[in-house]
């Protein structure tokens, strides 16, 4: 622990670090979605948007179904695009249509059975005129049949053309088992194989969608057409072939842009091969591709990069057929409402300019490549920026901290940037990116506490003791000395304030002219600091005339109490009657009140923020009273004071709480009042419970002493003041203070450090030893005495003012009196448990002497 104080940037720098090695490992899908987005930024820049292209798209766009009617078309329709594009001399035709099922009508079928009715009836018939007759019949009937015979008539204009490319579409489901062997029309269709030793066979599709026999046999080729996309939706990469095979057998069905590339290069089936894993070779053309057998398509450009012409332009001989002589041509759907847009890094576009957009980066070559190194390399930078995190940022200077930072940030995502857009090179960095960003705050948010901390201590060393002496006198109101240790201090804006809270104190004592003299001294500083100007002026008009209204300084036109002599009727706060003033704390004023609703009497504590406050400091100040106050009212013990309420009426903020009948401890702290030493140990280890239960709800009393032990009347104890004191003590001294009674501080408390629950058991232990003995373990001549007692000077041995006291409860009392806090009770609850064990050996030694004496 001692370590990791001394170096936590070195820590931190570290824990981010592993901690990004391990998101690394198991990936995280925001980050990767940032790396995605940063890939996409270089895609859209990267592209070639007026380039040259083979490839031209024929749509089947809004203006075409509304010049030749609602999809799905009449195939005859798609026969006769295909006709016209064929005249034009294409390489390979893409009909990228899913023709699954017939769409031949019943009429075919009737006109057929038609014709073996009419052959059967008039086959024989020897009347030449007749004969002459049926043929013109027969050959009616045959026309006929060939113009309702939509399949058909596209397939023969598939094998009229000779290079139309089908899609098929196939599916990977558990439910559906993969056939045992595949479907012999593949085996023509398929690439060749090679599978290099330690190649995974990818897992065989469970569902190919073919075309019909019709087509399936008409074209030259067929490509799935499936989509990838990342887990944002955004489809990036292609898988070039998936496992058409079955169980039995590997056969690689190439995608729909391998299958039409291939035909376009004019490439025989053995010099069609996918080599598993590795890639793919065309006609002498490598295609690398990632383990999984995609490429990353490099996007030509946003949608409309390509040459596109409407089919109905196409039909109505608008566009001529010559454009595409050798072309790659694809005839897709582009039509609203009848195809799916893909959404893709350079914008939505419809499968078929997608499918172009990986034809042209395997066309030219333009792989996006992620070589097995880039994954090394991504380790090397977690790596490389922890060690520098933990090692260089903490130990150099702001500036250079800040130039290595953005070095660092620019060159990982300008790098990557440059690496793709450049040579085509993707290099995740968002990881490495995040760990940067995320190690340099923690290490420049460090080393400025850190830094912070250390001019502080210098600065304030020197003057501490004089502030501390100051602020105790203060407290102890002792103005004028604390005045005089305030201006042997250097003044900056805390001083300021503090001073200026004094000035309120003298104000608060009616020593005008005290509080004027400080409001001086700060001018001499500070001539614009808060309101001390206007403030001295009507301190010194009214040291003049001595004629003090209500209204003066801004105090409030409201009397002292809010109990009137010679008024019949009982005055409210909230829901609360006030009864009668019960008496004054350090804060205000607590009454005695009724909740008429339930009828339940209440003790209420009143504090009135204005009269010690500016404005903007007593809207600070109130909303934390209410938040100790809710702190508080969410402890319920049976031995801790029940906080019922808070609220504000008219700049006057109240807290209602249990009402108690009984007196406090300080009525049995005298020698000669003291309570029988078992009901000390009892009510002690009771109080220690409760700070057990407080502390376990993060809350400290900061002020146990017995004033605030309240002893009812029944004989239970209950603590009082729960979050009450911590205001207390801010309202009084401001920000730095320290807080508690003198008598029963600790020694962090002095020393103005952060207290936890064992400040509260160091309290405990004041007052287990006060009212045991009827004396304090510390004295003091002054308070710089008593102080130096509390933390340095060990405390007398209680057995010498009382010799009845048991070793082991001197032992427990000297344990919460130790001044280092790591020796004390770490809980109370462990001080509870031990009174209360010393409790029940003291009750059975009395049993046993009883007994015994009987």
């Amino acid at each position: 622990m001692g370590v990791l104080r001394k170096h936590p940037a070195v820590f931190l720098g570290l824990f981010i670090m592993l901690l990004f090695f391990v998101l690394n490992a198991v990936r995280v899908e925001f980050l990767d979605a940032l790396d995605n987005k940063l890939y996409d930024i270089a895609m859209n820049i990267r592209g070639d948007f007026e380039a040259p292209s083979d490839v031209v798209l024929v749509e089947v766009d809004e203006e075409s179904i509304k010049r030749l009617g609602r999809w799905p078309w009449p195939r005859t329709i798609l026969a006769e695009g295909i006709d016209i594009i064929g005249q034009g001399q294409p390489k390979v035709i893409g009909l990228n249509v899913i023709l699954s099922e017939a769409q031949t009508t019943d009429s075919v079928e009737i006109l057929e059975a038609l014709k073996e009715m009419f052959s059967t009836a008039f086959g024989d018939v020897q009347d030449p005129e007749l004969q002459e007759r049926a043929g013109v019949f027969m050959q009616s009937m045959n026309e006929a049949q060939q113009a309702l015979d939509f399949d058909g008539a596209l397939a023969s204009a598939m094998d009229m053309a000779g290079n139309v490319v089908l899609p098929v579409y196939y599916s990977m489901s558990d439910a559906v088992p993969p056939p045992d062997e595949p479907n012999e029309a593949l085996y023509p269709l398929a690439l060749s194989l090679e599978i290099p030793d330690g190649t995974l066979v990818p897992y065989p599709a469970s569902e190919i969608i073919l075309p019909i026999d019709q087509f399936l046999y008409a074209c030259i080729g067929i490509g799935h057409i499936n989509v990838s996309p990342d887990p944002d939706g955004v489809v990036r990469r292609e898988v070039l072939y998936f496992n058409g095979g079955g169980v039995n057998e590997v056969l690689p069905i190439p995608s729909y842009t391998v299958s039409l590339l291939w035909h376009y290069l004019g490439a025989g089936q053995d010099e069609a091969t996918a080599a598993l894993g590795y890639g793919l070779r065309i006609k002498g053309r490598e295609i690398p591709t990632l383990a999984d057998g995609s490429i990353m398509v490099s996007y030509k450009g946003p949608p409309g990069a390509f040459q596109s012409y409407s089919f109905f332009e196409v039909a109505n001989g608008s566009v001529k057929p010559a454009v595409f002589k050798n072309k790659l041509v694809i005839l897709t759907i582009t039509a609203p409402g009848i195809t799916d847009l893909l959404s893709t890094p350079t914008g939505d576009m419809t499968p078929g300019e997608f499918s172009a957009n990986s034809i042209w980066t395997m066309l030219n070559n333009d792989f996006i490549q992620q070589p097995p190194w880039t994954g090394t390399a991504q380790l090397a930078f977690i790596l490389v920026i922890g060690l520098l995190s933990a090692l260089v940022l903490p130990r150099i200077k702001a500036l250079f901290a800040a130039l290595i930072f953005i070095v660092l940030l620019f060159g990982l995502a300008g790098g990557s940037f440059y690496m793709l857009t450049a040579s085509g090179v993707w290099m995740p960095v968002m990881y490495a990116i995040i760990q940067l960003i995320l190690s340099y705050i923690g290490a420049v948010t460090i080393q400025y506490f850190v830094s912070e901390t250390g001019m502080e201590k210098a600065k304030g060393e020197s003057a501490e003791t004089n502030r501390m002496l100051g602020l105790s006198f203060q407290n102890q109101g002792m103005l004028d000395m604390a005045f005089d240790k305030f201006r042997r201090v250097p003044v900056d804006d805390e001083v300021k304030d503090l001073l200026y809270n004094l000035a309120l104190d003298f104000e608060r004592k009616r020593q005008f002219n005290k509080a004027a003299s400080v409001y001086e001294y700060i001018e001499e500083h500070d001539q614009k600091f808060k309101d001390v100007a206007q403030r001295k002026t009507k301190l010194m008009q009214a040291s003049e005339t001595m004629v003090f209204g209500p209204g003066i300084l801004g105090g409030g036109g409201v009397s002292d109490t809010l109990i009137s002599e010679g008024s019949d009727t009982k005055p409210t706060l909230g829901r609360y009657e006030v009864s009668k003033m019960l008496g004054k704390g350090a804060m205000g004023i607590v009454y005695l009140g009724k909740d008429p609703r339930i009828n339940r009497t209440t003790a209420i504590k009143t504090v009135r923020f204005s009269d010690d406050f500016q404005e903007e400091e007593a809207a600070k100040m109130k909303e934390k009273f209410f938040r100790e106050a809710e702190s508080a009212g969410t402890l319920s013990h049976p031995n801790i004071v029940t906080i019922y309420d808070a609220g504000e009426e008219q700049d006057l903020a109240y807290i209602a709480m249990e009402f108690l009948e009984g007196g406090d401890l300080e009525d049995h702290i005298k020698p000669d009042k003291l309570l029988p030493m078992r009901k000390v140990i009892g009510h002690m280890a009771d109080i220690c419970d409760a700070l057990d239960y407080a502390h376990s709800k993060g809350i400290v009393h900061r002020d146990i002493k017995p004033a605030n032990i309240m002893l009812l009347k029944t004989g239970v104890c209950k603590i009082t003041d729960f979050g009450i004191a911590r205001i207390t003590a801010t309202s009084q001294t401001q920000t730095g203070v320290v807080k508690g009674t003198p008598y029963y501080m600790s020694p962090e408390q002095i020393a103005g450090q952060k207290v936890d629950g064992r400040s509260d058991i160091f309290s405990v232990g004041v007052m287990t030893y006060q009212l045991l003995t009827g004396k304090l373990p510390f004295h003091g001549d002054s308070v710089a005495a008593l102080m130096h007692q509390i933390m340095n000077v060990a405390h007398p041995d209680p057995r010498q003012f009382n010799p009845k006291i048991p070793k082991p409860l001197a032992a427990i009392i000297n344990k919460a009196l130790e001044k280092d806090r790591d020796k004390r009770y770490q809980k109370a609850g462990q001080m509870a448990s031990h009174l209360r064990q010393l409790g029940q050996r003291i009750d059975a030694m009395a049993a046993q002497k009883k007994e015994g004496g009987a």
